[in-house]
């Protein structure tokens, strides 16, 4: 049986295919890019709080902003949409190319285009992507994407670390971008979809804020504070860790998705037999004390015995937690483009409380308190419904 057979036997259509293939040259061109901005913005202006802003400004540009992008995707449709977005995800990496010419002119135009981009791409993404997946074969469908796109992943960080030896960032800028372009190929081959985004910009933050979508929003601020913590510190903790070089920063990087690739595969049929809400549970407590455990890292090889344990950990949570996401977002019908719109903002909403929070913290305490923040932030991610 080949590939493709797999793929039509899990209901893959010709769209979702090209869905995810454009997907995935996006993945793996950030995946290059996006491990080593927080470090070489730390080492550019020697200041985390400068680093913090990047991110905080980004974040919030987008939770105001994305109800227009909403209104946008509804007048020019989902594929326009996305194609749009790739434009302006050239533009960011390009002020990275250029930063050092004017670091405070493509300091802004790498948050206005990062603003763009996201408002343009994800929520025609997700609300894309939640209509393409087969309600049957949902779970099946996102752990074989999750794998292929694992596999990219393993080779992301080494090929950037090798980069920055030999030569700069602004070469992993171009790398990223370049690879980027090809997701055009299978992006203009989607079909022209169309979903009306009902809510006004005022009706949107009011059902942002109500008392109904509560338990949910906090659940996605969880979220995003514990992404942008994985993404933002835990890279610049590792860098100081390894004395601050890029290749062993890149070589154990891609060995720990290697070992999460390999454990996915075992385990990860096992793990479809028991019910998503429990697998959540378990996920949650795992996830926390490996956050915990990270705090106490001092070596390479406690880097990788903490992280491939944090791997399992989010494998357990996250195997259940993206298919129920998915789910609740399909069993919305139409309202599929503002239940993603209210999770969106929720999960960015969080990172900008998270990083404001970590900013003070940060006066005090060591880089680790970040941690701390996320073994608790995790904790509520059980909210979800």
């Amino acid at each position: 049986m080949t590939i493709l057979d797999n793929y039509k036997k899990l209901g893959f259509s010709k769209d979702l295919l090209n869905l995810f293939s454009g997907k995935l040259f996006l993945n793996f061109g950030a995946n290059v890019f996006s491990l080593f901005l927080p470090i070489f913005l730390y080492k550019y202006y020697n200041n985390i709080y400068i680093v913090i802003l990047f991110f905080i400004l980004s974040s919030l540009l987008y939770f105001i902003l994305l109800p227009v992008g909403a209104r946008l995707m509804g007048e020019i449709n989902i594929k326009n949409s996305i194609i749009i977005s790739i434009f302006f995800r050239l533009i960011f990496y390009l002020s990275f190319y250029n930063f050092l010419n004017n670091p405070t002119l493509y300091f802004i135009l790498a948050i206005l285009s990062l603003t763009i981009m996201r408002n343009t791409f994800w929520l025609p993404y997700h609300t894309e992507l939640a209509m393409l997946t087969s309600k049957k074969n949902r779970g099946k469908q996102f752990g074989l994407m999750w794998s292929v796109s694992a596999v990219l992943s393993i080779i992301a960080p080494i090929v950037a670390g090798f980069i920055l030896e030999k030569w700069s960032f602004s070469v992993v800028a171009i790398v990223a971008l370049l690879v980027s372009l090809f997701s055009l190929l299978f992006f203009v081959k989607l079909p022209e979809n169309k979903e009306e985004y009902s809510w006004s910009f005022k009706e949107t933050f009011q059902y942002f804020f109500h008392p109904f979508n509560r338990r949910m929003v906090i659940a996605y601020m969880s979220d995003g504070a514990i992404g942008i913590i994985r993404f933002l510190f835990w890279p610049l903790f590792i860098f100081i860790i390894l004395d601050e070089q890029y290749r062993v920063v890149g070589l154990i990087t891609g060995a720990i998705v290697l070992v999460g690739v390999l454990l996915r595969l075992f385990i990860g049929n096992l793990l479809d037999k028991f019910k998503k809400t429990k697998l959540i549970k378990i996920g949650i407590i795992l996830n926390s004390t490996a956050w915990i455990i990270k705090v106490g890292v001092v070596s390479a090889l406690q880097i990788f015995l903490a992280s491939t344990y944090h791997i399992l950990a989010l494998i357990v949570l996250r195997t259940s937690l993206d298919t129920f996401v998915y789910e609740k977002a399909a069993d919305r019908g139409h309202y599929i483009d503002e239940y993603t719109v209210i999770k969106e903002m929720a999960i960015h909403f969080g990172k900008v409380v998270s990083l404001i929070l970590i900013s003070f913290l940060l006066l005090f305490f060591p880089i680790q308190v970040s941690f701390i923040v996320a073994s608790i932030a995790v904790l509520f991610i059980g909210l979800l419904r």
